[in-house]
């Protein structure tokens, strides 16, 4: 498999030092109550519905390989089953403002995606002892001959006064036989079939009306559509095809914030910026040496810096590229991985390989996730998160880049001794109005930041230590609440949700008295 999601079918196990699991049961349901156009894109002129919730309260078989497992709590407000016991590989999640619904695709190893509608829990539900888990309901969307590797919503760009089919909402669900499923958000009912690529590794759609969409491939190429009339309005070839084991091609993709570019990461170690009418690349931007260093590039977020012109790409070789794209250039090299540091603390939370012979230690070291902070958090903040278990939080204020935080849980945190194994950092996602990260891990839990001070606020655990949260998507309400919602190796997808401010404010109070209690300890006779 290429690229981002070398994760699926276990790569990402063969990096973090995990075995597959065992093909498992599903798990429970903790009921604790608790994301402008239509028209083709830009110019380059500079440039039978059935229950999908289970009511039982079991837990989850997990993976591993050396990590030692403790059940935790489930924390999450609904679990949704329909894959079977095989891995859920992605997820994408709506929340729709004005209902309060939430509309949730998962895709997965069983070569199935679903449509979830989760309703909110009532007020009487709520107060209800123990309090009920929202409602829901879900319907297979489709059947493939591979994986669903990947997924996507358009409703945030649709332009409000598009009518007709510039106006309907689509779910997009990309897979390894080389089509692209396109769904009604609503109905689940199929819209049109496309295809073209290889392996699909990724959709993205157009910012302009979410008519148009991107999908990367394991052979190298980018595919563009016209969702409307089911038109491959181009395919962009560039990208060398990867290392011919099947890992390798586009690995990650996006279309610049304004809309008026294309911009894809692949395993040739290259981000790549494109003119979508043309389907020229503008600039090529060698983020890896493939001589001298070797790897790839397996994920990449834009949007980044005061004029939105930053784009970032995390790499094999533990390093973190960002570059100007209307500058065309190479602004900082971020490193991650920190040898020494993993050394000292026994390989990080990502675990270690270790060869055949058993004498040679291979640490951990690729970056898996990116993200820039929006401007209304800090226009000049990005975060890191890696296979060493670390999210890291860097201010690019003067361009090359500084460590502001490196954020690992305290042995303490998690009341266990020694170092917290919480596996790699698999999805980051930053508050759209807080200084917060949330990040989800290969140990199955999701780990709320403060990315000011680097503090630990929260831990939602979903009772499933130990199997690995392949995808994360978060939505937010209009109190700030976040909606997370994570596809799990053992087959379930949960959903959590967290009052961000309040656990804030509870770390803070936390912090205060444990300063109060030092300082007593100093004066005390």
């Amino acid at each position: 498999r290429g690229a981002m999601d070398r994760g699926l079918e276990g790569a990402r196990r063969a990096r973090a030092g995990d075995s597959p699991p065992p093909a498992g049961g599903p798990a429970g349901v903790a009921p604790t109550p608790g994301r402008a156009g239509g028209g083709e894109p830009m110019d380059d002129e500079d440039e039978d519905m059935a229950d999908g919730a289970d009511d039982g309260g079991g837990d989850a078989a997990g993976a591993g390989g050396d990590r030692t497992r403790q059940t935790s709590p489930d924390r999450s407000a609904l679990t949704l089953i329909s894959h079977s016991g095989q891995p859920v590989y992605a997820v994408a999640a709506h929340l729709d403002p004005s209902t309060g619904s939430l509309t949730v695709a998962t895709g997965g190893g069983d070569d199935r995606a679903f449509l979830h509608k989760v309703v909110p829990t009532s007020s009487v539900a709520a107060a209800a002892t123990p309090p009920s888990p929202p409602a829901s309901e879900s319907k297979q969307l489709c059947k493939r001959s591979d994986t669903v590797s990947s997924l996507a919503f358009n409703a945030e760009y649709i332009d409000p006064n598009a009518t007709g089919k510039a106006g309907r909402k689509l779910a997009a669900a990309g897979c390894y036989d080389g089509t692209i499923g396109l769904y009604d958000a609503d109905t689940g009912e199929e819209a049109a079939t496309l295809d073209g690529p290889t392996d699909v590794e990724f959709v993205a759609w157009h910012p302009k009306g979410g008519t148009v969409l991107l999908a990367g491939s394991t052979d190298g190429t980018a595919w563009m559509y016209h969702t409307p009339t089911s038109r491959c309005l181009q395919v962009f070839v560039g990208h060398e095809s990867g290392d011919g084991g099947g890992g390798g091609g586009v690995s990650a993709g996006t279309f610049t914030p304004d809309g008026r570019f294309a911009l894809t990461s692949g395993m040739d170690g290259t981000l790549r910026l494109w003119a979508p009418k043309t389907g020229v690349c503008k600039h090529v931007f060698r983020l890896i040496d493939q001589e001298s260093e070797g790897g790839g590039l397996t994920c990449l977020a834009a949007g980044g810096g005061p004029d939105g012109q930053l784009a970032i790409a995390g790499g094999e070789d533990g390093n973190a590229g960002v570059v100007h794209l209307k500058g065309k250039k190479v602004v900082a090299k971020l490193a991650h991985f920190d040898g020494s540091a993993a050394a000292a603390q026994g390989g990080g939370g990502g675990g270690m390989d270790v060869d055949e012979g058993g004498d040679d230690v291979v640490l951990p070291r690729s970056v898996e996730a990116v993200a820039f902070a929006p401007p209304s958090v800090n226009c000049h903040w990005a975060a890191t998160g890696g296979v060493d278990g670390t999210v890291k939080v860097w201010d690019l204020t003067h361009g090359s880049g500084q460590l502001r935080h490196a954020c690992r849980p305290p042995a303490s945190a998690e009341g266990e001794g020694g170092n917290v194994d919480t596996g790699g950092v698999t999805a980051l996602r930053w508050h759209p109005s807080m200084a917060v990260l949330l990040a989800s891990y290969a140990d199955g839990a999701v780990r709320v930041w403060d990315a000011r001070d680097g503090t630990l606020v929260d831990v939602l655990t979903g009772g499933h230590d130990g199997s690995m949260i392949n995808g994360m998507d978060v939505q937010f309400a209009a109190d700030g609440k976040a909606i997370v919602v994570t596809a799990v190796d053992d087959g379930s997808v949960k959903v959590f949700e967290s009052d961000v401010g309040v656990a804030m404010e509870r770390a803070a109070e936390e912090r205060r008295a444990q300063l109060q209690e030092a300082e007593q300890q100093k004066v005390a006779p």
